[in-house]
């Protein structure tokens, strides 16, 4: 009988669900809006669900896009809706009754890319997602590192002291000067001040977008290019420094603007060698585009959700022949238990690891 995993990708703006197979074949998807209430996303996470549903479905994994306490799976708080502290796990859980596993969607994201996608090979990596925010996910030793829950918003690093206004109440973030929204600011203030350039022209009265940037870039304007330059360069600025702080084998760069390409990708990878603390002394980090793209959240979300289902299988295997062997020593037949003296009930002594 065949077996299927949902993931779910909750996002600022829409909802995106798919059903996967075991060879993680996407069978069925879909995308709904994202309500404004933090309070109104679990039903319609649930409702994206059953849109993709089948009666074989074992598991859900969902992403969200703002801070989760894992493993609690409660959405403490998400910077694009109102309001916060929704036990996503729990009300998921029972409505569609099957385990779920709810996790930042940046930790999906680096998960897909890491088993699947452009991280193949690389025990730890960083994927850095450039979108209309900047977001972080990080794989260390074959493990999503989460730090205490909240680890990898990178995003919010402040790289100017009384830089532009940031979404969270900051100011200066990283997003603000390497993210979609960034590349946005820029095209208003080009077309502004050049309103018969080429990219006034592409967009024709309408408000730009990052989009036009990168089609007018790649039709040879060369103001566009300094637009991507410039958003490209406080990435590779960003970027130095996780190479300084973490050091990890890969950097994968996904998400809407991440996936441009080499317009955006080759300024970055200068840049961040050449802001790189002791870069001469340090082999090359590759920083890789996503193989994902913007699917890279749902994928990882349904993988997640095939590894719970696979921990509380080897769980409950563990504690079958656990059980197992402590009926065995208690009729003086098993190994692995030692009887101690002057006791009439066994107890654990030692134990080997190849036991575990």
């Amino acid at each position: 009988m065949p077996s299927y995993a949902v993931g779910i990708d909750i996002g600022g703006t829409k909802i995106a669900a798919a059903r996967f197979d075991d060879d993680f074949e996407v069978l069925e998807r879909t995308v709904v809006p994202t309500p404004r209430l933090a309070a109104d996303l679990a039903d319609a996470a649930i409702g994206a669900a059953r849109e993709v549903w089948d009666r074989d479905v074992i598991a859900v994994g969902a992403g969200v896009a703002g801070l989760v306490r894992w493993p609690e799976g409660v959405l403490s708080w998400v910077p694009h809706v109102e309001g916060g502290q929704v036990d996503l796990r729990t009300l998921l859980g029972e409505a569609l009754e099957v385990p779920v596993v709810v996790d930042h969607d940046a930790n999906c994201a680096a998960l897909a890319e890491f088993e699947l996608g452009a991280g193949r090979g690389y025990d730890s990596l960083l994927l850095v997602t450039v979108g209309t925010g900047i977001g972080g996910g990080f794989i260390i030793e074959d493990e999503i590192y989460r730090g205490r829950s909240f680890a990898g918003e990178v995003g919010h690093m402040q790289l100017q002291v009384d830089g532009h206004d940031c979404p969270c109440g900051g100011q200066g973030c990283w997003e603000t000067l390497a993210s979609g929204s960034a590349l946005n600011r820029l095209a208003r203030a080009e077309v502004a001040a050049h309103p018969n350039g080429a990219l006034a022209q592409l967009t024709a009265g309408r408000e730009p977008r990052g989009e036009d940037v990168t089609r007018a870039a790649a039709e040879g304007d060369g103001a566009a290019q300094d637009l991507l330059d410039e958003v490209a360069t406080w990435l590779g600025v960003g970027l130095a420094n996780l190479i300084a702080a973490f050091d990890p084998e890969a950097i994968i760069v996904g998400g809407g603007l991440g996936s441009v390409g080499e317009y955006f990708l080759t300024p970055a990878r200068k840049v961040a060698r050449a802001r790189l603390y002791a870069a001469e002394y340090r082999p090359t980090t590759p920083i890789l585009p996503s193989e994902f793209g913007a699917d890279a959240g749902i994928v990882g979300a349904g993988l997640n959700a095939w590894r719970e289902v696979s921990f509380r299988f080897r769980l409950k295997e563990r504690t079958r022949r656990l059980t197992e062997r402590s009926l065995a020593a208690e009729r003086g037949t098993g190994e692995g238990w030692l009887w101690a003296r002057g006791t009439e009930r066994p107890t654990r002594r030692s134990r080997s690891r190849d036991q575990g």
